[in-house]
């Protein structure tokens, strides 16, 4: 359904990562350059998607990240009124935030005194301080606190801030439990139209339905850059030579559909804490040695919504430009008050989930999570079967433009530069991922290829663009699928080119944007002065 407790907790992040219920549990193909390893990427499977399983952090990249998209409405002034009027900001309104949408975006609640030794330690490293990463007048670059989608320190995603609200409405129905199998088409002499879905209850075996539009409806597909592919090209959409190797009949050629796949790949850097200092880690303060919750942080977090419960762990960091010239940074670190159980992030996050169920202590540490903030490799979304109850096939390719594994081997060297400044080394005694042992550039690189796992900001596999012509799957004006009347595409598939921060807050964007458009008619590239007139669509 939504609004599952694990789920509204923002410390509950660890056990969301392959939850058997809510998350899809979708791996990749086995990827030859991370020494064959398959990838597990978590995607939610609740309403709210994955919107109620990520880590809550809320940065829109930079206003180049934008200006390069090179579609007309799209720019980097074109698309920050739209950021401003979708959210509620706890900093209030002003230049750069909102105080009347329906997104919550909030500064972290939970403090703690490795924070402010890792922000000292930035700053001797030669970091500078960036008050607000969401402030699109100074660079990206700096060390500070990370927003986050919440509010009063409870998650704050799209199922509660806008689903929720409107689950009254005489003319919304919600079904649950239902897999969209096809969707359906006709073909007529304008061409090929969209009429309705074909889906399933009760899992493989369960009731087949068809719901169709009513005249003049039309179909929004918003299941996410891995399942619109897959759907998609059930549905005969897509490159034709995939369809017909799949024995697909092609309603549309659209050779877009499936490519231009992205992500933040990452790898992380950690250190054990020295035994007297243990107690101040943040998995020192939340749970007691079996492993269990103290007590103390039930009513700090349900009555005042702090506390170590109020937080994923990693809403402070830095954005560095490992690569020495003027261009955005290429690194993202993102700093946690505790030790990392496993030197690939999300396992490590599993681990920590394990270690509570089985009652055993966390060890005492700190850990940097290292992302490729602005990757240059792509990957594809394509088809095991055709049967849509299969998962969909997923290459990353990482590590295609070698920039990307270059930027975390220099992003590993950044961390340890950091951890070597006295207001944080005083605090740690032994490094334990990569290990000291590791530290060529062969051995880094090893390393990196390893424990390389997703940052879980999947974009692109529908992008958008200026015309049929251009390689593109969805018009930039309308989010209509070039081909095909009647459908349109709008979530993260769309993002031509992913922006250097967490997928959240540009796929609120453009939610936003597609929402005035089919209700005001709000024209797309004529759109910036009215994004401030219009209030947030709920």
């Amino acid at each position: 359904m939504g609004g599952d407790l694990t789920s509204v907790v923002p410390a509950g992040l660890t056990r969301l990562f392959q939850h058997p219920t809510l998350d899809w549990n979708l791996f990749s193909s086995k990827q030859k350059q991370l020494t064959d390893r398959e990838v597990y990427l978590a995607r939610g499977k609740t309403l709210g998607g994955s919107s109620a399983t990520n880590a809550t952090l809320y940065l829109r990249g930079s206003p180049a990240d934008y200006d390069a998209w090179g579609l007309p409405g799209w720019s980097g002034k074109d698309v920050l009124p739209w950021f401003i009027s979708g959210e509620t900001n706890s900093k209030g309104a002003s230049k750069f935030h909102g105080s009347g949408g329906a997104m919550k975006v909030e500064s972290p609640r939970y403090s703690n005194e490795l924070h402010g030794a890792f922000f000292e330690a930035a700053a001797a490293a030669g970091l500078a301080a960036n008050p607000d990463f969401n402030a699109w007048d100074r660079p990206q670059a700096g060390f500070g606190e990370f927003q986050v989608t919440q509010w009063n320190g409870r998650r704050a995603d799209a199922f509660a801030t806008h689903l929720k609200p409107a689950m009254g409405r005489p003319n919304l129905e919600v079904v649950t439990g239902a897999r969209t199998t096809k969707l359906a088409t006709e073909k007529g002499s304008a061409g090929v139209r969209a009429v309705g879905v074909e889906y399933a209850t009760g899992g493989p075996s369960g009731s087949r339905q068809t719901a169709e539009l009513a005249p003049g409806g039309e179909l929004l597909l918003c299941s996410g850059t891995a399942a619109n592919p897959q759907l998609l090209m059930l549905s005969g959409i897509g490159p034709a030579q995939q369809l017909a190797e799949a024995g697909i009949a092609v309603v549309a050629e659209a050779g877009g559909v499936g490519q231009n796949l992205q992500d933040h790949p990452a790898t992380l850097w950690a250190s054990q804490m020295k035994p007297e200092l243990e107690h101040i880690a943040v998995t020192s303060e939340l749970l007691a040695d079996d492993g269990k919750i103290k007590w103390q942080n039930y009513p700090n977090y349900f009555l005042f919504g702090k506390g170590p419960l109020a937080t994923t762990g990693c809403d402070r960091g830095a954005f560095v430009n490992t690569r020495g010239d003027t261009s955005d940074p290429d690194l993202q670190i993102r700093f946690v008050a505790g030790y990392a159980l496993d030197p690939d992030a999300i396992q490590s996050y599993i681990k920590i989930g394990q270690l509570q169920a089985t009652k055993q202590k966390w060890p005492a540490g700190v850990t940097m999570q290292l992302l490729t903030a602005r990757p240059k490799s792509s990957g594809t979304v394509g088809l095991h079967s055709t049967d849509p109850f299969d998962l969909p096939k997923v290459d990353l390719d990482y590590f295609a433009d070698e920039a990307d594994l270059k930027t975390l081997v220099a992003g590993v060297k950044t961390a340890r530069r950091i951890a070597e400044q006295s207001p944080l080394g005083k605090y740690l005694s032994q490094e334990g991922w990569p290990g000291a042992g590791i530290s060529s550039d062969a051995d880094l690189e090893a390393y990196v290829r390893k424990t390389a796992c997703s940052g879980n900001a999947l974009v692109g596999t529908c992008r958008m663009g200026a015309s049929n012509g251009d390689g593109s799957v969805v018009s930039a004006a309308d989010f209509g699928l070039w081909g095909v009347d009647g459908l349109r595409v709008i979530d993260a598939s769309v993002v031509p080119k992913i922006p250097g921060g967490q997928t959240g807050a540009v796929t609120f964007m453009l939610a936003e944007r597609a929402a005035q458009l089919l209700t005001k008619g709000t024209p797309i590239a004529a759109a910036k002065a009215a994004a401030a007139a219009q209030p947030a669509l709920v």
